[in-house]
């Protein structure tokens, strides 16, 4: 390991050089992929200059600080880049309602409450098969990780209680591919949200992916629980709705423009009775599965971004897949959540998903419905995206 790199992952796991947790910009994307990650950091060590001799041609966009050598101070400014870019947005800080506003949904929806959360980074777009494709086939490069038995991926040791995901050969909506040597995405399928991933798979591929960017892992696979900061994990159920409204009070759904829906703002399922929606704030002209994506092969899902993002900037938080949260559901947690920064109760059977899916109706896609399963359920609407930030 040069000097160079061995710096760097001492910096990232230490907080050392200049420490911060602060994103810096999206030029450190050296290879346009539209993240900042290890990819970045190869580019950038190959461009380190010798002592006393400036960079090479070619390497003008690795002095970050423009101090005339891509030296140490780039690659603490580098450390601080990481995870930052087109794919991930900076939702602030602040208060907002958390809840049914229109008094419509179920009793766990309410009451509508205050709640405060600290700034913090999402995803742009849900989790990818190519993303969670490339970080089992990390993951299995690294020993010790993962196991696959059935065409199931399972914690390593073949500890059957914690299945991460499912691939075709265990489940055929899924689009995750394993030929015994590596994994691999359906054709045509690249873009589109990873299903039939657990809760345990998400969390597992919040670690990975702060592994592979030289982040501190946030969870502890042998108790699945989390603490600190610096590496990716799931989001607390209150910055999912936080997120998903946009910075706008009182919506329906994640657009502030109009309390309706249709299939040319969401991949969903329009439940119709005697020739009209169901809903009367479902205002699609057609019915059933969207039709640009009933395929006949399931699953059903729509390309990440395909529809217009919300006023944050994010994609697909109303249907495509349902999303996983950190939060544990039931108890008394809604009606007497802590004000700031509410993380969910301590324990419970199912864990929280929001935001409803390809194969659910509008009534499921209000962004105040909760939904929950046991964290081992797989299916092919069930999806997730990261957050870093607090707590």
């Amino acid at each position: 390991m040069s000097t160079f790199r061995m710096l760097m992952w001492t910096c990232v796991l230490t907080g050392g050089l200049l420490g911060s947790t602060a994103m810096a910009t999206i030029p450190a994307d050296f290879d346009g992929d539209g993240d900042v990650d290890s990819a970045d950091l190869d580019l950038l060590e190959g461009c380190a200059s010798s002592p006393g001799v400036r960079y090479a041609i070619g390497c003008e966009d690795k002095d970050l600080d423009t101090d005339g050598d891509v030296d140490q101070a780039d690659f603490g400014v580098f450390q601080r880049s990481l995870g930052s870019g087109v794919h991930m947005v900076l939702i602030p800080s602040g208060e907002f309602l958390m809840g049914d506003p229109f008094d419509e949904g179920n009793a766990d929806e309410l009451p509508r409450h205050a709640v405060y959360v600290d700034a913090f980074y999402i995803d742009r777009y849900e989790v990818t098969n190519q993303q969670y494709a490339d970080a089992l086939n990390w993951a299995n490069s690294q020993g010790n990780l993962i196991t696959v038995s059935g065409g199931v991926v399972y914690k390593y040791d073949g500890e059957a209680g914690y299945p991460y995901c499912d691939t075709a050969i265990s489940a055929p909506g899924s689009q995750i591919t394993w030929n015994g040597v590596s994994f691999g995405t359906t054709s045509g399928r690249e873009n589109h949200p990873m299903v039939h991933v657990s809760w345990y798979g998400a969390v597992a591929y919040a670690n990975w992916r702060s592994a592979m960017q030289g982040k501190p892992l946030v969870y502890d696979l042998s108790t699945w629980n989390y603490s600190g900061s610096g590496g990716y994990r799931l989001p607390t159920e209150a910055e999912w709705e936080k997120a998903a409204r946009g910075g706008v009070a009182g919506t329906r759904f994640s657009w502030s423009d109009s309390n309706d829906i249709q299939h040319a703002r969401a991949n969903y399922y329009s439940d119709w009775s005697d020739g009209v929606p169901y809903y009367p704030y479902d205002k699609s002209p057609t019915q059933g599965y969207h039709p640009t994506f009933n395929t006949g092969v399931s699953p059903y899902t729509s390309p990440v971004g395909y529809f217009t993002a919300n006023d944050y900037g994010l994609y697909d938080m109303v249907g495509n897949v349902w999303e996983w949260c950190n939060d544990w559901s039931g108890g008394t947690y809604y009606s007497s959540s802590p004000y700031s920064n509410p993380t969910g109760p301590t324990s419970g059977t199912y864990r929280i998903l929001r935001g409803g899916g390809w194969d659910y109706d509008a009534y499921y896609c209000r962004v105040a419905y909760r939904y929950g399963f046991g964290p081992a359920y797989r299916s092919f609407y069930l999806g997730f995206r990261l957050v870093l930030g607090s707590p």
